[in-house]
């Protein structure tokens, strides 16, 4: 025998199904937000990849052509004596790039890939932050760049992390320093250690960071300025591999920027202990052929 519905069992039951179809309603309508959403992350993800793609081919493309132009007036004789040692400096610094950007783009490929491994060296601190400051002689001489290093380490102390890690870091930064301000421009690095702590402080007075733009910088391909008109080169990794290698080495890194005047970047870096089985190895920096400097570069 049917039962038949009463009135407020059928109101009932209609409201039940009403709210229902509204709920479905809502949470189709979060879905085709939260896809939308979706897409446009994919859509600013392949903007930035094509934006870096092409970044990347020029930043490898100048030096290269540059070093072959270079090399074919040097072979083929079309130099004078005197030209030979400018033509050698403008030769080394073009592959001091190159080497520089390729560095960064396999760091990226192997932290991309879960394959970047420890391996921890004992460096001097002093030494090691010198002969890091050292590498860019020829493009802080070219700026003109007034360069100050303030050591509050004793000469002798020595530290465990991973050398070359630390020292394509600090590369990154340091270039940055040079490369974001004007000739003349100011660069003071400070050094402390403190209960087995390092903390470097890299500050300049270039064109700074805008507040907004602060939470971007450590945005992979990510950088404030955009197309064939940007007034600096780069191709957005350096800060961004920065902060990954140091979670990897157990440091932290932060900014204060004010933009117009400055930028100051602080490091803080724990030493590392000695993985068994692994002889510690003495290292003065990273990458000590690409980076030897003859005696008139240096700048310490």
């Amino acid at each position: 025998m049917k039962h038949e519905l009463s009135d407020q069992e059928l109101l009932n039951e209609l409201k039940q199904r009403f709210d229902l179809n509204a709920s479905m309603l809502i949470e189709q309508q979060n879905l085709i937000t939260q896809l939308n959403e979706v897409n446009e992350k994919l859509l600013l993800s392949e903007t930035l990849k094509s934006n870096f793609l092409s970044n990347i081919r020029n930043e490898i493309n100048n030096p290269i052509a540059a070093v072959l132009e270079l090399a074919k007036n040097i072979s083929e004789g079309n130099l004078e004596v005197q030209s030979m040692q400018k033509f050698a400096t403008l030769i080394y610094s073009e592959v001091f790039d190159l080497d520089y950007q390729l560095r960064n783009i396999f760091l990226s490929a192997e932290i991309e890939a879960g394959e970047a491994q420890l391996s921890i060296n004992t460096i001097n601190i002093t030494s090691f932050l010198k002969n890091c400051i050292d590498a860019f002689a020829t493009k802080i001489k070219k700026k003109n760049i007034q360069l100050s290093y303030k050591s509050g380490v004793e000469e002798d102390l020595n530290f465990k992390t991973d050398a070359e890690k630390l020292q394509l870091i600090l590369s990154n930064i340091i270039g940055n320093a040079i490369q974001f301000n004007a000739n003349g421009g100011e660069v003071c690095i400070e050094s402390t250690y403190e209960n087995h702590g390092l903390k470097i402080v890299i500050t300049d007075n270039g064109i700074g960071i805008k507040e907004e733009d602060i939470d971007k910088i450590y945005d992979r391909f990510h950088q404030i300025e955009e197309g064939s008109t940007k007034t600096y080169g780069g191709h957005g990794l350096g800060l961004s591999i920065s902060k990954a290698l140091l979670e990897i080495i157990d440091g932290t890194i932060s900014v204060e920027s004010k933009f117009g005047e400055g930028s100051t970047f602080t490091i803080h870096l724990n030493e590392l202990e000695s993985v068994d089985g692994q002889d510690d190895m003495f290292s003065s920096v990273g990458n000590e052929f690409l980076f030897e400097q003859d005696e008139d570069d240096m700048l310490f």
